[in-house]
């Protein structure tokens, strides 16, 4: 239900969307839409595997138009470095824990830190998702 007055927006609908995370992929399934009405009854039935209505969108996380590379081999190459570089990284923020003071090094980690999240979020799972067999045995099954 919406009740957003100053959009005008005073809908009731049932929504229903579920993920699906395989093990270099994830799928969002998405089914129609239902307008409700006061005094509607919505029932929640967990069907046995197969039975149920077919979902009427069906994305994949291997299908995203921002996935990277369409060779394997830059792919590769770009995944080594990136390897490289983390751990490089990683391993001049330990360097600095006994030099810098606790605050300074905690801001430099921090800031490495979410560097390196955007890295996954912007070059590496966009890769993996286009080149499964490029994923590393721990991260299969992850959301990709």
């Amino acid at each position: 239900m919406v009740e957003r007055p100053k959009e005008n927006d005073h809908s009731k609908k049932l929504r229903v969307v579920g993920i699906e995370t395989r093990e270099t992929e994830t799928l969002r399934l998405e089914w129609p839409i239902v307008d409700l009405n006061v005094g509607d009854v919505v029932e929640l039935r967990i069907l046995p595997e197969g039975d149920g209505d077919t979902p009427c969108e069906i994305q994949k996380s291997s299908e995203s138009p921002d996935n990277l590379f369409s060779n394997t081999a830059l792919a590769k190459e770009f995944i080594e470095v990136a390897s490289e570089f983390e751990g490089r990284v990683s391993e001049l923020v330990r360097k600095w824990k006994g030099i810098e003071q606790a605050d300074e090094h905690k801001k430099v980690a921090l800031a490495v830190g979410a560097v390196l999240a955007e890295i996954g979020q912007r070059l590496w799972y966009p890769v993996f998702r286009r080149h499964k067999e490029l994923v590393p045995d721990s991260m299969k099954g992850e959301l990709l």
